[in-house]
């Protein structure tokens, strides 16, 4: 026998028309009304809207019609059937009792006391995991709205409720959790007074789930109490439960080994470099892998001094674990950490190192790989300009070669590394990623390159900038994507700007091919020019040490307020409103109250829309999305 999607014979008559009516909701409703209607909905979807529509539903009712007719009805959504509704239901506790207190004050507090914070704990232990982390999310939140005299009776003592509860573990890893969650809320007196005397009991507890729980939620308690008390109350329970016989629960020391480290005096930091290297022998291989993965923020919590051979030959040995075919992840783990564990143990112990760094730049995980490429330039900032030169412009050779997954991690730090570099090295190295949009059909490598290309002059001669980075320059205004092609306007204002820093013949080519650009028979080219002059001016206005705008750009502009295609003036327009219009040496400027004058008359709506406006300057307006 066949049946239909919605359960019925398919003999049987089915009118979809009456079930959309059955489940629609009446749109003729105010947003409260619809509340009251289908908040008892038998259809979900229906109940789910309502309540993603909840605080709105109140702004627009008002407090006084939101204490009576919207609280009442939030009862049944905390025992609502559907997980998704009873985790949306608690998202919006938090904005809906700001609303309250914000429109109530005290009357709105007091919902917030002994209705919200009830709600909100109750969906703590939900039995859907969904739910329950949304609601330690929502509490967060809330605990902020509570004023300090009921911080202990109603947020403190009910956690210390949960923690009590021998009805189900679930309670105690809660209060577990909360009791580190709510930490900073506490405040150091009740933190030393109450918390921590029930974590070391759950510490105890009979539930691997809870001892687990806690082993993870130790680092914000203490933070709030301070080195002392971690060391003499907190410590210890972190060092009992990392032999706990179940391994889930030492896992969970040593994936939050860091968080101890920074809680405690650096005299106990040996005994916690004893606790890691029994996890790295642990019968558990989860548990060493977590260890593993913690190995270089571990290091990063350190002194250069605090740093052991042995704790730092751990670190090193996980570069090699490819090689062997062991866990390749543990490259990985190395590589992610590695311009930490530098900052740490500092260039000088660099050599220690060294052949680890040779290893994972020639790792087959392109994912290694990238790692160390993204960080080349900060790696490079540690050890200095002797071993940036002599060791990672290895690295920076391998990179440009690779895949451009890991070459983009280069590029786009390309100044930033240039930086470390010798000026010899540098005007060695520029004409190599020069080469690299020639070499390429990925649009988004050259644009990147093309955003890079200013940075770049200011790190070389002249004489290099023509030949290499200007000759770059004028073939990336020209690309076939227009991406590439905008992304190239402020690298060349700063090109020019650096080419007439030089001699005369440095300039003159590069200058002559932009100044073209306004009397191009394309159009589109016509703007690039307003554009590249905008970016010169814009420069110029941050670093007159270079003056080149009205000698070189605002006559070009002059007649390009006359140009035929509205599109064009449209960009002047634009570019005066932006960076001219708003610049007091500009404004004065005849010229330019002339290009103004004439847009401000053009026929084009469009053009003296944008010509009138008054805004602020580029680089005070708001970053604009890609």
């Amino acid at each position: 026998m066949l049946y239909n999607e919605f359960g019925g014979e398919e003999g049987d008559d089915f009118d979809e028309e009456d079930f959309i009516g059955e489940y629609a909701i009446d749109d003729t409703l105010d947003p409260l009304s619809r509340l009251e209607r289908y908040h008892t909905s038998d259809f979900s979807l229906q109940r789910l809207v309502l309540i993603r529509e909840l605080v709105d539903t109140a702004k627009g009712a008002g407090y006084e019609d939101s204490v009576a007719r919207v609280l009442p009805l939030l009862g049944n959504f905390v025992a609502d059937s559907e997980p998704a509704v009873r985790q949306m239901f608690v998202e919006q506790l938090h904005p809906l009792s700001v609303f309250l207190i914000e429109n109530g004050g005290e009357r709105g507090y007091t919902e917030l006391i002994n209705t919200f914070l009830p709600y909100t704990f109750e969906l703590l232990v939900d039995k859907n995991v969904e739910v329950g982390a949304s609601a330690v999310n929502a509490l967060v939140k809330l605990v902020d709205l509570v004023q300090p005299e009921h911080v202990e009776p109603q947020l403190l003592n009910v956690v210390v409720t949960l923690a009590h509860d021998e009805r189900a573990e679930d309670y105690r890893v809660v209060a577990a959790q909360l009791f580190n969650e709510l930490a900073p809320r506490f405040g150091e007196q009740l933190c030393k007074d109450v918390v921590v005397k029930e974590v070391v009991k759950l510490a105890d507890d009979m539930s691997f789930s809870v001892r687990k729980t806690v082993a993870s939620n130790l680092g914000k308690i203490g933070k709030v109490v301070g080195q002392e008390e971690s060391v003499s109350k907190l410590f210890p329970v972190y060092l009992q439960l990392s032999k706990d016989d179940i391994w889930g629960v030492r896992k969970a020391c040593a994936e939050s080994i860091c968080e101890i480290s920074e809680g405690i005096t650096r005299a106990h930091r040996p005994n916690l470099f004893e606790i890691f290297e029994r996890f790295t022998e642990d019968v558990s291989r989860w548990v060493r892998v977590a260890a593993y993965q913690q190995l270089g923020p571990l290091i990063s919590t350190c002194e250069k001094g605090e740093v052991t051979p042995r704790l730092l030959k751990c670190f090193t040995d996980m570069a090699f674990q490819s090689e062997s075919g062991n866990d390749s992840d543990f490259a990985e783990y190395c590589a992610f950490s590695f311009p930490a564990v530098a900052q740490s143990v500092g260039k000088e112990n660099w050599g220690d190192l060294e052949a680890a760094y040779l290893t994972l730049i020639k790792d087959v995980q392109w994912k290694v790989r990238k790692s160390l490429a993204h960080s080349l330039h900060e790696i490079a900032r540690i050890v200095g300009t002797e071993i940036t030169e002599k060791t990672l412009t290895q690295a920076y050779d391998l990179f440009l070669k690779d895949l451009d997954e890991v070459k983009v991690g280069v590029v786009g730090n390309i100044s930033e590394f240039m930086e470390v570099l010798g000026e010899d090295q540098r005007e060695k190295y520029v004409p190599v990623i020069c080469q690299l949009p020639s070499e390429t059909d990925n649009w988004r490598l050259r644009k990147m390159i093309a955003r890079k290309l200013g940075n770049l002059a200011a790190l070389v001669s002249p004489a290099t900038c023509r030949g290499t980075i200007a000759e770059l320059g004028t073939r990336l205004l020209e690309d076939s994507v227009a991406d590439v092609r905008q992304a190239s306007y402020k690298s060349c204002g700063s090109i020019l700007r650096r080419l007439c820093q030089g001699d005369a013949d440095d300039r003159e080519q590069f200058l002559g091919y932009i100044k073209k650009l306004a009397t191009s028979t394309n159009y589109q080219v016509r703007q690039m020019f307003v554009y590249i002059a905008q970016e010169v001016s814009e420069q110029e206005s941050e670093d007159p040490s270079v003056l080149i705008f009205e000698d070189e750009f605002l006559d070009s502009l002059v007649e390009l307020a006359g140009d035929r295609v509205p599109n064009v003036r449209l960009a002047l327009a634009k570019v005066l409103s932006n960076s001219l219009w708003n610049n007091a040496t500009w404004k004065a400027n005849a010229k330019v109250q002339g290009i103004r004058e004439k847009l401000l008359a053009d026929k084009t709506k469009d053009v003296t829309y944008f010509a009138s406006q008054d805004v602020l300057p580029r680089s005070q307006q708001p970053p604009q999305p890609e």
